[in-house]
C-alpha cells in the first residue's frame, strides 16, 4: 500500500522489497533516493538494517523514514542513532508520502529499493 501511494505521484517510482538481507542486495544495484524503512523486519530490525546502510559509503547518506508501531520504545533507539524521521503506527499515509517527497527533494540520483521500501525518481 505504502509502495502504491508513493509511485501514484507524478514522477515518482517506489520499489517493495520484503526482507532486509534483499534490501541491502538491491542497493548493491542502485542507490535509492529515500528508504522508508519498519522498525520490526523478518530476520533483522530495522536498526539493524540502518546501521549496516550506515556502514555502507554507497547508501550512508541515503534518508530514512522509519515506520513503528511501538512508538515509545523505539524512541531511545531513534535518539541513540541520531533519527529524527520517523512515524508511528496508524499514520495518514498522504502524511508518510509528504515525508517522502520532502525528503527526496534533496537527493540528486534516480534510483530505488526498500521496506524495506524506497523512491525511485525515473529520470
Amino acid at each position: 500500500m505504502i509502495a502504491s501511494a508513493i509511485s501514484d505521484e507524478p514522477g515518482y517510482c517506489a520499489i517493495h522489497v520484503l526482507e532486509p538481507t534483499a534490501a541491502l542486495e538491491t542497493t548493491k544495484q542502485v542507490t535509492p533516493d529515500v528508504m522508508v524503512v519498519d522498525v520490526r523486519l523478518p530476520g533483522m530490525s530495522g536498526f539493524e538494517l540502518y546501521d549496516r546502510l550506515q556502514y555502507d559509503p554507497r547508501t550512508r547518506n541515503v534518508p530514512v523514514l522509519f515506520e513503528t508501531a511501538s512508538g515509545s520504545e523505539s524512541t531511545v533507539e531513534f535518539h541513540r542513532r541520531g533519527i529524527a524521521t520517523y512515524l508511528t503506527k496508524p499514520f495518514d499515509l498522504n502524511e508518510l508520502v509528504a515525508h517522502v517527497k520532502r525528503l527526496a527533494s534533496g537527493r540528486e540520483r534516480a534510483t530505488g529499493g526498500l521496506d524495506a521500501q524506497a523512491l525511485q525518481r525515473p529520470g
